[in-house]
């Protein structure tokens, strides 16, 4: 069985910020375990030494007048990526973030259907006529073919039988 060292409450238990449950099971822990007993020792020798330190002075109003006017010559930070992240999945802005993609997806989306029904269309008819499309380029290769009534003529081609014994 492994032992779970409360190191993160021993702070909170040499300042008194523990409710009195939890403060009571870390001082159980404290009771078996030297480790932490050692841990919490150093973490009230550190805060009895910050106590120790008298206050630091109040800056001259020279000094604050300085700082003042560094401050306003003192360009904004730059936000993190983390804060740069937040202020894009906040809730205000959300809607806007999430509806303009949506419409132009959508819109997309259309101009897409559209092209692929007017293709099909003509995908359509150039089965419709494909034996004409066949014969057109047979007789368009050996190069008879040179005008509008040319092509109005390979047009009826499909139209002649050949008769039987006559070609």
């Amino acid at each position: 069985m492994t032992t779970r060292h409360p190191v993160d409450d021993l702070t909170a238990l040499v300042d008194g910020a523990l409710s009195p449950a939890r403060a009571r099971e870390i001082e159980r822990h404290l009771d078996t375990c030297a480790t932490c007993r050692a841990e919490r020792d150093r973490i009230a020798g550190a805060v009895a030494a910050f106590r120790q330190v008298s206050p630091a002075p109040e800056p001259s109003p020279l000094f604050a007048a300085r700082l003042a006017a560094r401050l306003a010559r003192e360009e904004p930070p730059r936000r993190s990526w983390a804060a740069r992240l937040g202020a894009f999945v906040d809730p205000s802005a959300l809607r806007w973030k999430i509806a303009a993609p949506a419409a132009a997806a959508a819109l997309a989306g259309g101009v897409v259907f559209a092209a692929v029904r007017m293709q099909r269309a003509e995908e359509r008819a150039v089965a419709e006529n494909i034996d004409l499309l066949l014969d057109y380029e047979a007789v368009s290769s050996l190069g008879d073919v040179s005008s509008a009534e040319d092509a109005a003529v390979v047009a009826q081609l499909d139209e002649f039988v050949p008769r039987e014994g006559k070609p």
